[in-house]
């Protein structure tokens, strides 16, 4: 890994950490998400780009989760509510991805500390030429020490150019897996669940990827797919819904023309049963060869 693309990495993790500590500061009793992820993703651009639509996912759910822009589907923090924020900035496409777990009424507290220390364990293990599976091994036994359930069918994973989930996967329990760590950047992401520890697909759908190669005749999906194109990585239906000004109907029409056409991939919103709590703790880290760099520190 060069130098140039090494500096693009930290300089991404500076941000991002300056941004997680704006994000403490914001989300309050009573603030609407929308204005918080809003918020969130203008802090970014002022100095970076963003990676992908911030998460805001509360309680059960545990990714994917975004506001939608419409003011009447608009979400307020409680708090008694478990709020997962996570998000990644990115330098000429070098990524740094991380997240925190926030509880006003400090109710969750213990699930939040046991899950921030299966990270921190976790990062010891990531070393150059190290199993991948010790890592995902110290998350499950950290965090069932401290009574909870890592997420089974969640995990880390690389942070290549332009690319959020790229090879290697890192587990969040151990699987037997015999893959050493190579040169790269990862991102290692615990969930600790009070319930079993596996999540499934919402029917809601926020996040969006672009498919290359698709077009429809429909002039509303034309807009859309014209302001999508401008994005190299995931994005929001509140972005498109933002820049294309299309009425409600219109929007609605012209997504599902792409939908159906195929253009878009979609990155449904993951979460457990209802009345499990989630948390999470992420962070970044560049394995070299004669050292681990934590993105953000």
């Amino acid at each position: 890994m060069d130098d140039k693309v090494i500096n693009d990495y930290i300089k991404a993790g500076k941000i991002w950490k300056e941004t997680i500590k704006f994000s403490r500061k914001k989300a309050i009793e009573g603030k609407s998400l929308l204005e918080l992820a809003n918020e969130i993703e203008t802090k970014i651009l002022e100095e970076g780009q963003i990676a992908f639509p911030v998460n805001l996912s509360i309680n059960e759910e545990a990714a994917h989760f975004t506001p939608n822009g419409k003011i009447e589907d608009d979400r307020f923090l409680k708090k008694e509510d478990v709020l997962k924020i996570d998000l990644g900035v990115h330098i000429n496409g070098y990524i740094c991805d991380g997240a925190i777990t926030i509880n006003l009424d400090n109710t969750h507290a213990k699930q939040i500390e046991a899950n921030d220390l299966a990270l921190e364990n976790a990062i010891t293990k990531a070393v150059f030429g190290k199993p991948i599976e010790v890592i995902g091994k110290e998350i499950e036994d950290t965090l069932k020490q401290k009574g909870f359930n890592p997420v089974y069918n969640l995990g880390g994973h690389g942070l290549a150019q332009n690319d959020i989930h790229s090879y290697p996967s890192i587990p969040n329990h151990a699987n037997g897996s015999t893959s050493l760590l190579e040169e790269c950047a990862i991102a290692i992401e615990p969930f600790a669940s009070t319930g079993k520890g596996y999540i499934s697909e919402s029917p809601q759908v926020e996040i969006f990827g672009l498919k290359e190669g698709k077009n429809v005749r429909n002039p509303y999906g034309r807009k859309l797919l014209f302001i999508a194109k401008n994005y190299s990585l995931p994005f929001a239906e509140r972005w498109l819904r933002r820049e294309s000004k299309l009425d409600d109907f219109s929007f609605i029409v012209g997504l599902r023309e792409l939908m159906k056409a195929g253009a878009f991939e979609t990155f449904p919103g993951l979460k457990e049963n209802k009345g499990t709590i989630i948390t999470q703790s992420e962070k970044s880290l560049l394995v070299l060869e004669n050292k681990t760099i934590v993105l953000g520190e």
